[in-house]
């Protein structure tokens, strides 16, 4: 089966994390501004349960609200038809990470991981050599009650 071309979503996914962290230009750490090497902090992938890892990574992102951007090694890989960004509810996160592997036949934190919540301006993002940071933008999104 062939490889489908560059998924329709990245330039909405890519536009919005440039509308929280101006200057982004893609989901990869190095073309993601607004961060230091202060913000990045250990956080170990390899020693721990991965259901443990993943708990701690939820755990950081509990502020977001919102619809979420979330980007894994899924969303780049060719063994998965490169199926781009996801967009979750901030109030699904938990399950969607939980049920990921069921639904995708890969683990959610199988390589890079970066969460965006337009709504809070908070991005989240872990390297797969165990390092996570928190940075904080501005919102780029309201959601009307």
């Amino acid at each position: 089966m062939d490889q489908p071309g560059p998924h329709p979503n990245w330039d909405i996914a890519i536009s919005l994390l440039a509308s929280v962290l101006p200057g982004s230009t893609d989901y990869a750490p190095n073309k993601i501004t607004g961060h230091t090497r202060d913000d990045w902090q250990q956080f170990d992938v390899e020693d721990r349960d991965m259901d443990e890892v993943e708990d701690d990574l939820l755990d950081r992102c509990s502020e977001m609200t919102g619809p979420l951007i979330v980007v894994n090694d899924t969303s780049y890989a060719s063994y998965t038809f490169k199926r781009g960004p996801y967009f979750v509810e901030a109030s699904k996160l938990r399950e969607f990470a939980k049920t990921f592997g069921d639904r995708v036949g890969s683990y959610f934190m199988d390589g890079h991981v970066i969460i965006v919540s337009p709504v809070t301006g908070i991005v989240v993002m872990v390297m797969d050599d165990g390092l996570i940071a928190t940075v904080r933008g501005r919102p780029a999104l309201q959601v009307l009650p």
